[in-house]
Order: structure tokens, then C-alpha cells, then sequence
């Protein structure tokens, strides 16, 4: 084995930390502006408008995943890749791919504009609400731009400056949203927010490399980049319907209140992808774009799996053991608190949606674009046959059971797929110490839950004794090694440095 191959694994693994580093920060603030949007939006608009709210952002979700069509990927590949040898080549390719987002972002808007009275019809039996998925159609446009755009940022590795992009783009979005919200209370006034959120995310972005993209010199083909993204594109299409054909489901043979009340514990869940993994994918995806090297990329892979055992099955299973009580913070209660079980059973199997998302990843960074295919295809199969057989006659409870199940199967043909790209893993005992670890202090709050209070008000002191008795199992169970504590040295703020040293 030579010495370079091992100096390359471990320059991508220390990359890797240090944009794990600068985008944990950035999406612990972020995450917490949405949360206050969200907070704001459900307790001010009533529950059949947030309904409303809720099927325009699944639509949008989906036709925006059409509108990319692996653009944003493209971007981060062949930019990361081209930039070590050729920087022109870099910025000719980045040029390209985003004149093909433009036109392709256009084609997917007007589609959607031309749907918009069938949505309103199918999610709110009327045509009257036609007007928020007609404002859905700008969110799909600017929101596919901003991607594609942040993908070649990401492909530069400019992993500070998309935090600072997308923290103040966030910040104006919601202090601007939550003043009008308080005089007018209409979601009109959120969908406007969304795509003015992601039209200065693009533009801003845009000025960032605007001088750099002048560069006209290189040969790279706009049949190569589609060679490349459309499979990918495809891919997240089928990956988008397993995510959301339940809420589909459930906002057409049930009503639109029940999707808002179903959409609100997933929203809730979703603290989850952008403060645990989100961050990760953003620095993970570009450092395996830049090598075909099995033993770099091995490595790679074992630090994401080492951050989802020590950072997400923590954080999901406490949001698991506290649903009610978020729910209750988030909502105000009421018939919100219907979505708890819900809530409750994404926590508990989250970690298996990080392990598929990471191996995800990994297959689009290497370009193996048909095992990325092939784990949509039965995510989606599953989501769509679940919902359907189950939504009709146990409701919500119907719903959420089709997410686990996409989320079981899903880790586990991602994992036999990836088996190659997983040689170089920790021990089994590392990961048992790590489950041991979290499942203890979810217990114990899942008891006190269900048996002595679910109040609000128990909401801290339940996070405070989860926190520390995980901090005490990974204490005697000596988890964290060398090169953790030096990941959690340059996230944290000082006062919590000398924590880390004790464990």
C-alpha cells in the first residue's frame, strides 16, 4: 500500500472534518431560523391553511428535484474534479452546467404553472387555492437555480462561504416573513418568502464566481454533463417519491388538515437531516467526487458512519423520547399533538435514512448511478405500496409506517451495494458501545414520557439528563477517540472544549 494513497485518505478525511466543521455551525443557526419560521407559521395560520402550505412544499419538492435534474451534482463533480488540474476547465464546466439549469429550471417551471389547478383541486377539493401553487412555481425555479449554484461553490470547496451565503439569506427571510406574518396572517406571505430566500441565495452566490465565469477556453461537452446528471437526475427523482408519496397520499385520500398535521411532526423531524447530515453531505459528497481511490474513499466513508453513530442516533433518538413535548413547543398543541407517534417512530429509525443518505452520496460521487437507481426504485415501490394499502385505513398511523419501511429497506440495499466501499469500518463493538450508549438515556426519557410527564415544561430537564447519561456512557465506554476530539474542538465554543477533553 503506498504511502500516497494513505496521504490522500487522510487529506480528504481532515477536509472533511473541517467542512463538517464550518457547516455544523452554519445549520445549528439555520435550523433554528427555520424552526422559528415554522413555529411562527403553524401557531399564526390555521390548520387547514398550513395544510395548504404543506402540499405546495411537497409539490415544490418534487418538481424542483425534476428542475435540478442532477445539475446541483454535476456541478460539485466535475467543478471538484477539473480544479486541481485545470482551473479554467473548472470554471468552463461550472458556466455550462449552470446555463443547462437555466433552461431546464425554465421547462419545470411551466409545467408546474400549468398543474397548479389540478393541485389545488386534488389537495384542497377546490380550485380556489390555484393562486399558492402558481407562487409554488417561482419557489421551484429559484430554489433549482440557487442548488445548482451552490453545487459549484461545493465543488470549490468554499465550504465558509456558503455558510455565510445561506445564514444571512435565511435570517432576512425569516425577521422579514415573521413582521408581515404578524399583521397579515396568510400563507401567501410564506411562499413569497421561499422564493425570495432562494433568489438571493442564487444571486449572491452568482456574484461570488461571476468574475471567474468570463473564462471561455476548454472542451467539456454539454453531452458529457448530461451523460452524467441525467441518471443521477432520475435517480433523485424515484429517491423524492419515496421520501414524499406518503404525504401525497395523505393529502388525497385524507384532507388537507391531516396533512398539515402530519407535515408538521415531519417538519419537526427535520432538525434531524439539517443539523446532523446535511452538513456532512455538504463536505462528504465533493472530497469523494475528487478521487477513485477505494482506500480514500473507504476512509471517507468510515468517518460518516462514526458521525452518524456518535452524533445523529443520539440527536434522533432524543427527539424520539420528547416528540410530544416538541410537537407541544412547535404547534401550540391542540390537534398537532396527533402527529407525536408519528414524530416518535422517524427518531427512532432516523439512523437508518443517515446510513442510506451517506451510501447515496457515495454511489453519486463515484458515479454508479444505477445503484443509485436501483435503491430509489425500492424506496419508492415501498413508500407508494405502503401509503396506498395502509393510509386508507389507519390514517397517519398508515403514513408513517411507509417511512419506516422506506427507511428499512432503503440502509439495507444501500449497504450490500456499497459493501465494497466499506472495508475499511470500525469494529462491531464500537458501533454496539455506540447504540448502547444512546438507546440507554432514550429509554430512560421514553419511560419518563410515557409515565410520569409529557408536559412542555419537562422538555429541558429530560434533554439535560439524556445529555448526561450519554455523556457518561461514552465516557466509560471510552467512545471517542483521538481524532473525534478534534472535530469537536473546532465545532464547539470554549467553554465546551473542556467537556470534550474530560470525555
Amino acid at each position: 500500500m503506498s504511502s500516497s494513497v494513505s496521504d490522500d485518505g487522510t487529506e480528504r478525511v481532515r477536509n472533511i472534518v473541517q467542512g463538517v466543521g464550518y457547516l455544523t455551525l452554519q445549520y445549528v443557526a439555520t435550523s433554528g431560523l427555520g424552526f422559528i419560521f415554522i413555529f411562527a407559521l403553524i401557531r399564526i395560520v390555521p390548520n387547514f391553511q398550513y395544510g395548504i402550505y404543506s402540499a405546495v412544499q411537497v409539490t415544490v419538492t418534487i418538481a424542483g428535484i425534476i428542475a435540478i435534474l442532477g445539475l446541483n451534482l454535476a456541478a460539485t463533480r466535475f467543478v471538484a474534479l477539473k480544479a486541481d488540474s485545470d482551473e479554467r476547465e473548472s470554471w468552463y464546466a461550472a458556466r455550462k452546467i449552470l446555463l443547462l439549469s437555466l433552461l431546464l429550471s425554465g421547462l419545470a417551471t411551466a409545467f408546474y404553472l400549468a398543474l397548479s389547478p389540478i393541485f389545488s383541486e386534488f389537495f384542497a377539493k377546490s380550485s380556489g387555492w390555484t393562486w399558492a401553487f402558481l407562487l409554488g412555481a417561482g419557489w421551484v425555479f429559484t430554489g433549482s437555480i440557487a442548488q445548482t449554484m451552490q453545487g459549484v461553490l461545493q465543488g470549490r470547496k468554499k465550504y465558509a462561504r456558503i455558510a455565510k451565503i445561506l445564514f444571512f439569506s435565511r435570517l432576512g427571510m425569516v425577521a422579514v416573513t415573521l413582521a408581515v406574518l404578524f399583521f397579515y396572517r396568510s400563507i401567501e406571505f410564506a411562499l413569497i418568502a421561499w422564493v425570495g430566500y432562494y433568489a438571493v441565495v442564487a444571486i449572491w452566490s452568482y456574484l461570488t464566481i461571476a468574475n471567474s465565469l468570463v473564462v471561455s477556453s476548454g472542451g467539456l461537452q454539454y453531452s458529457t454533463i448530461l451523460q452524467y446528471s441525467i441518471p443521477l437526475g432520475v435517480a433523485a427523482i424515484i429517491s423524492v417519491f419515496s421520501m414524499s408519496s406518503d404525504s401525497v397520499v395523505v393529502g388525497g385520500y385524507l384532507n388537507a388538515s391531516s396533512l398539515g398535521i402530519y407535515q408538521a411532526a415531519v417538519q419537526v423531524s427535520t432538525v434531524l437531516g439539517v443539523i446532523a447530515v446535511t452538513p456532512l453531505m455538504v463536505a462528504f459528497f465533493p472530497e469523494i467526487s475528487g478521487t477513485q481511490k477505494t482506500e480514500a474513499i473507504s476512509n471517507g466513508v468510515r468517518l460518516a458512519f462514526r458521525f452518524i453513530s456518535l452524533a445523529v442516533l443520539p440527536v434522533s433518538l432524543l427527539v424520539a423520547g420528547v416528540s410530544t413535548q416538541l410537537l407541544d413547543l412547535f404547534t401550540s398543541g391542540g390537534v398537532y399533538l396527533r402527529g407525536s407517534l408519528t414524530l416518535e417512530l422517524i427518531g427512532i429509525f432516523y439512523i437508518f435514512v443517515a446510513i442510506q443518505t451517506v451510501l447515496l452520496y457515495l454511489l453519486q460521487g463515484v458515479g454508479r448511478t444505477f445503484g443509485v437507481i436501483v435503491i430509489g426504485a425500492v424506496a419508492a415501490a415501498t413508500d407508494i405500496g405502503v401509503a396506498l394499502l395502509l393510509v386508507p385505513h389507519f390514517g397517519l398511523a398508515g403514513a408513517v409506517s411507509s417511512k419506516v419501511a422506506v427507511s428499512l429497506d432503503g440502509a439495507a440495499v444501500a449497504i450490500y451495494i456499497c459493501r465494497s466501499y466499506m472495508q475499511k469500518m470500525d469494529g462491531w463493538k464500537f458501533y454496539a458501545k455506540a447504540v448502547f450508549s444512546s438507546a440507554l438515556p432514550f429509554i430512560a426519557i421514553l419511560l419518563l414520557s410515557d409515565y410520569y410527564s409529557a408536559r412542555l415544561i419537562t422538555l429541558v430537564p429530560y434533554a439535560v439528563i439524556f445529555t448526561g447519561l450519554y455523556l457518561a456512557c461514552i465516557k466509560l465506554l471510552q467512545l471517542l477517540t483521538t481524532e473525534d476530539k478534534t472535530y469537536l474542538v473546532h465545532v464547539l465554543p470554549g467553554p465546551l472544549r473542556r467537556v470534550v477533553n474530560a470525555l
